[in-house]
């Protein structure tokens, strides 16, 4: 996929973009997945880490980082519409985990489609270079210039089941957005003497934790907490679980996007679907503080 999405670089109008060297079947391919148009005209990042903090960003633990770009929206296939009833941005996930980079986006043309209930949009960044990067842009509605009813743009199909597990979309309705910052408190002596943890990708937005511990313990006594919003990017909550016993759901959440459903009607718990180590869709569920 990478091949094929490097072949469409940034160009200086949409109809080169649209015509650039492909096949009849990779351009339909194309239009299908990503019919959006994203043109962005400026970009910014507030907080950038200075280099005394590079340790302490290193391991989680830096200041939040944040990136606003100004662009508009049109359909590839059909006249740009140019349209500005939308804001983008984007919140950095805790770097030592962080699988979906917030940084610059290049000034220029992207292919992008709405994920989810709009409120998230996969752009298929490209730089100067030809090089392409998957980005999540937080997207919010312009409350001064709203999109009018039936808008062309709005009305694009939302992509669904694009992290890792084909969930039911009416039963998992909700989408977390896992940016880190999780923290882990056991009681004096419940510690192994060596922990050896490793983290794999093992989907696009999913890392995989493998600790060895030695003397082996098992993790049946702690506290989780978890940075995270929930359908949009504010505000951001804080989701706990408590593993008192073995049966425990609770879990490690590493950064990236997740599948969930509320528990109760008053929704202070959320339930989140990740993958166990056997690959296999488990619940995770969380205390929405």
């Amino acid at each position: 996929m990478k091949r094929l999405f490097a072949a469409f670089i940034a160009f200086a109008s949409l109809a080169a973009f649209f015509a650039h060297g492909q096949s009849a079947d990779d351009k339909a391919l194309m239009e299908k997945l990503y019919p959006i148009i994203l043109e962005v005209e400026s970009s910014s990042m507030v907080n950038a880490v200075p280099g005394s903090l590079h340790p302490a960003n290193d391991i989680g633990m830096g200041p939040p980082v944040f990136g606003f770009f100004k662009g508009n929206l049109s359909r590839l296939n059909g006249p740009p519409e140019h349209e500005h009833h939308w804001t983008f941005g984007c919140w950095a996930e805790s770097p030592r985990f962080a699988v979906d980079p917030c940084t610059n986006m290049p000034i220029g043309l992207h292919r992008a489609r709405w994920i989810h209930n709009r409120e998230v949009l996969e752009v298929i960044a490209y730089d100067a270079d030809g090089n392409s990067t998957l980005r999540y842009l937080d997207v919010s509605i312009d409350p001064k210039s709203p999109p009018p009813p039936n808008d062309p743009i709005e009305s694009l199909p939302a992509s669904v089941g694009l992290f890792g597990i084909e969930a039911n979309k009416d039963q998992y309705a909700n989408l977390v957005h896992v940016y880190g910052s999780s923290l882990l408190r056991l009681p004096a002596g419940a510690l192994p003497a060596h922990s050896d943890c490793r983290f794999t990708a093992t989907f696009p937005n999913r890392v995989d934790e493998h600790c060895t511990q030695y003397p082996a313990v098992p993790l049946t006594t702690g506290y989780m907490t978890v940075d995270a919003s929930i359908d949009s990017a504010m505000p951001h909550h804080t989701l706990t679980c408590d593993a008192k016993w073995k049966w425990s759901k609770c879990s490690f959440m590493p950064p990236g996007f997740y599948e969930a459903r509320w528990k109760d009607d008053q929704h202070t718990k959320v339930v989140l679907l990740d993958l166990s180590n056997e690959h296999k869709p488990r619940e995770v569920v969380f205390e929405v503080k």
